[in-house]
């Protein structure tokens, strides 16, 4: 009697944003090993390489878009791509720090569309096959920077504020729909984004307890999304000092903290 080959059950497809390095790579990383091919989404080619060999170990296939999502084109490749993903990770961003009015105007465009508009557009167009499947995880990395205030960081904090309330009201929204929506609001994370984006002092003046590693804040951002969480804030210190990081003395602490001192300033030519 004959019998028919049993059909190899397909992968579920993970999407992840500014897979390249740092909160992104880890998160395509900890998909790649748990059981999902990964649509892996950055701007170095080279980067996307390491990935896709090193998750091919875990026998994850990887995908590598390399786009820019600080555009429109860049965002609509992406759906164009991979339009019905399982779980979206939207993590691609940079930072800009400085004085009101010392901001390039184009910085400050690429910014807003990348962290706010763009993730908006990316989730508009990927949420309705979930919806229509009944299942769907979507986790945006946002930043504690939107729950607080940020004097020298405003477009920044504005910016990651649109992500955390978009991110909370379609939650709300798309309750009852099998899909999973959280907010991830990480603090200081040890990422190479501080030194490409001229901000390396960080690294030097801010205290190691402040400093978490991507592969924490993968594991609170999975967490929540899997408990059902709205917003996640990585770090038992983050979440015991949130509610007494708006008072004064809080702000001038943190701002004695990161404060880039007149010696670094000569030193460095990329300070802002």
């Amino acid at each position: 009697m004959k019998t028919e080959p049993t059909a190899i059950p397909a992968r579920p497809v993970a999407l992840v944003t500014g897979a390249s390095s740092g909160i992104g790579r880890a998160f395509a990383e900890h998909f790649a090993r748990s059981g999902y091919d990964v649509f892996a989404v950055g701007r170095d080619a080279d980067a996307l390489g390491s990935l896709a060999e090193s998750a091919s170990a875990n026998g994850a296939t990887v995908t590598s878009c390399v786009s820019d999502l600080s555009t429109a084109g860049g965002v609509s490749r992406v759906l164009e791509l991979c339009p019905e993903p399982d779980v979206v990770v939207a993590n691609a961003g940079y930072t800009i720090a400085g004085r009101a009015g010392t901001a390039d105007w184009q910085a400050l465009e690429g910014l807003s569309y990348l962290v706010g508009t763009g993730i908006a557009q990316l989730l508009e167009g990927v949420s309705p096959a979930m919806v229509r499947r009944g299942n769907g995880e979507i986790l945006i990395v946002s930043s504690i920077a939107s729950l607080i205030v940020m004097p020298g960081s405003a477009v920044y904090a504005a910016s990651k504020s649109y992500a955390t309330a978009y991110g909370r009201s379609l939650r709300r929204e798309l309750r009852g729909t099998g899909v999973r929506v959280c907010v991830l609001c990480p603090g200081y994370v040890r990422t190479p984004l501080h030194e490409r984006s001229g901000l390396g002092h960080l690294v030097r003046q801010v205290p190691g307890w402040m400093w978490v590693s991507p592969d924490a804040v993968v594991t609170a951002g999975v967490r929540g999304l899997r408990r059902g969480r709205t917003v996640v804030v990585p770090g038992f210190v983050y979440r015991v000092a949130l509610p007494f990081l708006n008072l004064g003395l809080a702000q001038r602490v943190w701002s004695r903290m990161t404060r880039r001192n007149s010696r670094l300033r000569r030193r460095d030519p990329a300070s802002p």
